[in-house]
This record gives C-alpha cells, sequence and structure tokens, in this order.
C-alpha cells in the first residue's frame, strides 16, 4: 500500500481526537504554495500548511476545519495541518463534547447574517 493510500484511510476512516497541544482551527482562505490561513479557537488568525502526505490525496475547502499544531519560529507560518475534519469528524467530536464552543456560535451568527 502506497503512502497515499495510507495517508487517504488515515482521513477517511479514523476518527481523530486532538492532543493537548493540538488545536482546532477554521480555514479562512488559501494563501497558495499549501499555505492556508486559518483562525484558532481564541479568534488570532495564523498561516498553516499543509504536509506533503495530504497533498493532492485531501483538498481543504475556506470554511472547512482542520486540527493544526502549533509550531514556533521565526517565519510567517504558525501551526502545521495534521488533520482535515470531515462533516462526519465534527459529528463525533460535537457528540463526544470536544467540539469547542466558540465554532458553533459563530457558525449560527453566520448563518443569521445570510438569512
Amino acid at each position: 500500500m502506497s503512502r497515499r493510500q495510507k495517508s487517504a484511510r488515515q482521513l477517511l476512516y479514523n476518527t481523530p481526537h486532538p492532543t493537548p497541544e493540538e488545536k482546532i482551527a477554521r480555514v479562512l482562505g488559501g494563501r497558495g504554495k499549501h499555505l492556508y490561513e486559518v483562525q484558532l479557537i481564541d479568534g488570532t488568525s495564523t498561516l498553516a500548511t499543509l504536509p506533503p502526505r495530504f497533498r493532492n490525496v485531501v483538498w481543504v475547502k475556506r470554511g472547512g476545519y482542520v486540527i493544526v499544531l502549533p509550531v514556533e519560529g521565526e517565519n510567517k507560518v504558525g501551526a502545521e495541518i495534521v488533520h482535515v475534519l470531515l462533516n462526519e469528524h465534527i459529528k463525533q467530536l460535537r457528540a463526544e463534547g470536544i467540539w469547542p464552543k466558540e465554532f458553533d456560535e459563530s457558525q449560527e451568527t453566520a448563518k443569521e447574517e445570510l438569512r
């Protein structure tokens, strides 16, 4: 089994649980060269990089959710994407009580603004 197939299976069939140092973030948009601007739970935004094992395997959409690992460094990239969350993952994290309440509130206000 190739690395691409392993990454795809891991993404589809394993439910991710963030470790204490990992954080759930919302994707604000792509910046090119596998960089994405993400918003953390506290409202700050930073650049996150997509590692090579996910490139051409999964596509990250604006408004989607990811699990990121913050990295310290002198460059502008502040996090690395560890897992891309699908709708099934989000539902399961909500059922387990792991999903941050801040993202639920922001989704409700976004829906109200569209009306």
